[in-house]
């Protein structure tokens, strides 16, 4: 009788066990704002519905009655919920920040759906997104900010709906993505070059610019690992740890969400790519009715800066353009320089106060 007892009280154990490490795994939640709570702050990680399919955002602020600032995340398929409130958390400060894990990424990578997910339907999802907080608000217009291939819809959705928004921003603004690939491309194997790594070089030079062949998935890892390698994706880092680490400790997160990150942003940008290598928005939106601001840094090699200094030159915006330079920083002027990525930010919404 004691051995069956024994076991039964194992099998509860290790049914508990079981359970509890399934909930631990599963578990997130928003992570708490840097100061006291008010009357008038908000904090919340939402499940909403866009498109038709259910989308995790995360809102944040110490005051609501602050102007909604949405950030649109790189990749395709980056998961970037935590990115600003970690990087740039002054910002809750000045405005309702909005982060939002596109479908196919991050917390909304259950929302994958390759027959669904393309360029318009992320602009569709963005636009629709916007009208939502400007009624859960009460205010007229938000301030769109893309980042990486967020810059993407973001431009699109600004030339369409200028009457939505303050203003959008553009921070590592792509402009011709396949031109972009071909000066990356280059400029890794230049840097190679110059230190005489003839292995690299090598490898490097079997890569097929215009990313068309069966392999170019493959080929555009390896591109991508010297470029970061070579200070071209971050000025202060040469690795993606400090990424990891932010996506592991963020409580927007499961483990679980965790876990999948890396295969649902392969697939997002598998899928997305051969429509994205088609993208010249220097063509698509050669005039904008919204003040734009392009951040730019000064050793970006992964959406080159050179050509968005070029299409900036040459948009045509009635209502003001700006291009800002981050000279201490390359791609991710967000983890490179955040200090004066807030502070520009605060000069933008000083100037566009209504």
């Amino acid at each position: 009788m004691s051995s069956q007892v024994s076991k039964k009280h194992k099998r509860i154990f290790f049914a508990s066990l079981t359970a509890a490490l399934a909930a631990l795994a599963l578990w997130s939640g928003p992570a708490p704002l840097r100061a006291p709570a008010g009357a008038q702050s908000v904090n919340g990680l939402e499940r909403v519905t866009l498109g038709g399919v259910k989308q995790w955002i995360s809102i944040r602020g110490h005051d609501r009655r602050n102007p909604v600032l949405l950030f649109l995340h790189g990749g395709p398929g980056s998961a970037n919920l935590a990115k600003l409130r970690v990087q740039c958390p002054e910002l809750e400060q000045h405005f309702v920040v909005v982060t939002w894990d596109q479908r196919g990424a991050g917390k909304s990578q259950a929302a994958f759906d390759a027959d669904t997910l393309s360029i318009e339907q992320i602009v569709s999802d963005t636009h629709e997104l916007i009208l939502m907080l400007k009624a859960r608000f009460g205010v007229d217009a938000v301030y769109l900010m893309g980042f990486s291939w967020g810059t993407v819809p973001g431009l699109l959705v600004a030339a369409r709906y200028p009457k939505d928004l303050h203003a959008y921003i553009g921070a590592g603004q792509i402009v011709d993505y396949a031109e972009g690939e071909r000066q990356s491309l280059a400029y890794v194997q230049d840097v190679a070059r110059e230190r005489n790594d003839e292995e690299t070089l090598r490898a490097l030079s079997a890569i097929d610019p215009a990313y068309n062949t069966a392999n170019w998935y493959k080929q555009l890892m390896t591109q991508r690992k010297w470029l970061l390698k070579y200070g071209g994706v971050y000025h202060t880092a040469d690795s993606y740890n400090h990424e990891a680490l932010m996506l592991l400790r963020a409580p927007e997160y499961s483990l679980m969400d965790f876990a999948l990150w890396p295969g649902a942003s392969a697939r997002s940008l598998k899928t997305f790519w051969p429509a994205l290598m088609q993208i010249n928005l220097a063509e698509m939106v050669p005039e904008m009715q919204v003040p734009v601001y392009f951040f730019a840094g000064r050793y970006d090699r992964n959406a080159p800066s050179p050509l968005v200094e070029a299409y900036f030159a040459q948009l045509r915006a009635p209502a003001g353009k700006e291009l800002i330079w981050f000279e201490d920083a390359a791609h991710d002027v967000f983890f490179d320089q955040p200090a004066r990525m807030v502070e520009t930010l605060l000069r933008i919404k000083h100037w566009l106060k209504p």
